[in-house]
């Protein structure tokens, strides 16, 4: 099967990598896959080359690139492929693929429609158009998908729950541990505390600094890291000034490999206002590492289903969350007794393997 797949762009952010895990696990299974950015190929690019997957970039020009809809129909076109799965919605996009001769298509939805106390204007809208595109819709999670059911009801009958494939490399010896920590240059005697993303607002990484502070004033062998890059990262440096803790937190900047970063921790801490499924936790616990988390709005409580796993908090609690990572510190044997039941929990929940066989299900025309 030819398999054209179509996406915003190639960053290193949780949806680009998990399209990417997709993309192998489909050519593993013998399938040709082909990839259009829709704007210049970014950082994720080399990771796309070593899985040899062809890809190109496109110019995306114009609000919502609609200045890019004859360049992305004729791109489309040339491309002899017997199905289309484009991930991550795109009006223009969208538009663009309306007569194309693939046999099937699927979009995968990997983000969250409302934002807190309104609702996105622009839904009904991707959603009347793609209705006429797409023959089927995943999305991340369960909680994504009834909010698109909510906002069209017709979905209900053509579109499915997929979760996100994630790589479970083996379980980290105490070894491995420290010598992660040493790459990174960090003591083995601290406590190591961390979070990964976008520095964006709704990621609220002011939020993990607070607790930071919080948990700093009881435990001073507590330190604090953050990889990852964007916007904010200068209002968080400041901000980490201001509560005392600059000489606490380490700004790592993006990290092509995160396997370091997370073998390096004792505990994540994550927080966001808005996630269809934040792919930084669920990552730790592929490394053994527990979850202590607070998410507005989103579905990891889908793959955290349980206290004994994870704390997965419905508000942004500073002194709760604050709480239950110092008993966490306090209480070495519990830790590692969440980090195993995460770790798998994980194993079951993102094989990479039977996420490429629904996949495949799903873009041949075949009921999950």
């Amino acid at each position: 099967m030819r398999i054209l797949n179509i996406i915003q762009c190639t960053n290193l952010g949780g949806m680009e990598k998990s399209n990417l895990l997709r993309l192998i696990g489909l050519k593993a299974r013998g399938h040709s896959v082909q990839l259009i950015s829709l704007n210049p190929l970014g950082q994720l690019a080399p990771l796309v080359k070593e899985a040899d997957i062809p890809a190109i970039g496109l110019e995306y020009r114009g609000r919502f690139g609609w200045r890019s809809w004859l360049a992305m129909r004729r791109v489309f076109r040339d491309y002899e492929a017997d199905v289309i799965l484009m991930t991550g919605h795109n009006l223009v996009a969208a538009l663009a693929l309306l007569g194309h001769p693939a046999k099937k298509r699927v979009l995968a939805i990997h983000f969250h429609h409302f934002e807190i106390g309104k609702r996105a204007w622009h839904w009904p809208l991707i959603y009347a158009v793609s209705g006429r595109v797409f023959n089927y819709f995943s999305f991340a999670s369960d909680y994504i998908r009834q909010e698109a059911i909510l906002i069209k009801p017709s979905l209900a009958c053509k579109s499915f729950t997929l979760p996100n494939p994630f790589i479970i490399p083996p379980y980290p010896t105490h070894d491995e541990r420290r010598l992660a920590r040493r790459d990174i240059d960090v003591d083995d005697e601290a406590i190591v505390i961390g979070n990964a993303g976008w520095l964006i607002a709704r990621k609220r990484f002011d939020i993990f600094l607070q607790v930071a502070s919080a948990i700093a004033t009881t435990n001073q062998n507590a330190i604090f890291l953050i990889a990852g890059d964007g916007p904010e990262r200068d209002r968080l440096i400041q901000q980490a000034d201001q509560l005392g803790i600059k000489n606490k937190v380490r700004f790592l900047g993006w990290q092509r490999d995160l396997a370091v970063f997370y073998k390096s921790l004792d505990l994540l801490l994550f927080n966001t206002d808005f996630d269809a499924l934040g792919r930084t936790p669920v990552e730790a616990a592929a490394y053994g590492v527990p979850v202590v988390a607070s998410v507005i709005k989103g579905g990891l409580k889908e793959v955290f289903n349980s206290e004994e796993m994870a704390v997965v908090l419905d508000r942004h609690d500073i002194d709760r969350l604050a709480a239950v990572i110092l008993d966490l510190i306090t209480h070495p044997e519990q830790r590692e007794l969440k980090g195993r039941a995460l770790y798998q929990r994980v194993r079951e929940y993102g094989d990479v393997e039977a996420h490429a066989h629904a996949m495949e299900r799903l873009l041949t025309g075949q009921p999950l």
